[in-house]
């Protein structure tokens, strides 16, 4: 697998590309501290659980699928696979548990079995808000063909700008992996790349085309780049010691 670009974190319900599951950190109402957060799912997905649960079987369901985005949230990736397979087995035909459950396996490193729950939610639901995450499996599956594939699918029109931009990265990544560095510099920097705000997105397609341009021997820009990233957000990446190296040879 090439080391391009780093793998997305894609989502549905929000535009955080690190794969947030769908539901949000509460507190429990009690005077010890959970062990893992509390998850609040929204009513459409309770809904949806409980229209596609095994008879009888609504409020076990829902109550897995809390504790599995409850693990989820805490990072225990095993322990949300544990449970977002129950889900899917009370569940099959549930997109919101194939979703979870392919984040989390995702998470957890496991790209095929990451790619064939994704791959079950987009047929569930004709959704395209998960194809950079089920493209980065495919990169990581060395499939960069079908990576590129799922990520010609998407339009800005149609999707968030989070997923879109994460799209562009990870198809960028793809285009790397097979040495076609100029095609995938092209493809970042066909967007938006000088916002009025800069939000995360903005500075991972930075980060990416500083690397990209890095490698195709274009320092100076790949320095601009490293340092916008730097001046962004110093702490979250290795930007800022890439611009000085940069720096010394420029």
């Amino acid at each position: 697998m090439g080391t391009s670009a780093p793998h997305s974190r894609g989502p549905r319900r929000t535009p955080d590309p690190r794969g947030r599951a769908p539901g949000r950190r509460t507190t429990a109402p009690t005077d010890r501290e959970p062990e893992r957060p509390v998850a609040h799912i929204d009513d459409d997905i309770v809904r949806e659980l409980r229209a596609t649960a095994r008879p009888g079987k609504g409020e076990i369901l829902v109550k897995v699928f809390a504790e599995a985005v409850g693990a989820y949230l805490s990072e225990d990736y095993r322990e949300a696979v544990r449970l977002a397979e129950q889900a899917k087995h009370i569940a099959l035909r549930s997109p919101s548990a194939r979703e979870l459950l392919g984040l989390a396996y995702y998470r957890a490193g496991n790209y095929k079995e990451a790619a064939r729950e994704l791959a079950a939610f987009k047929r569930l639901t004709a959704s395209l808000s998960q194809n950079a995450v089920l493209a980065d499996c495919y990169r990581a599956m060395d499939r960069p063909d079908k990576a590129i594939e799922l990520i010609e699918e998407l339009d800005p029109n149609s999707v968030e700008a989070a997923v879109f931009y994460e799209g562009a990265i990870v198809g960028a990544g793809a285009l790397a992996d097979v040495d076609r560095l100029d095609e995938a510099i092209a493809r970042l920097e066909r967007l938006d790349l000088r916002p009025s705000v800069a939000e995360e997105h903005h500075l991972r397609a930075w980060y990416v085309l500083g690397d990209l341009l890095q490698r195709k021997g274009r320092f100076s820009q790949a320095r601009s780049w490293f340092e916008a990233v730097a001046a962004a957000d110093a702490e979250s990446t290795d930007a800022p010691a890439r611009a000085a190296h940069l720096a010394r040879r420029t």
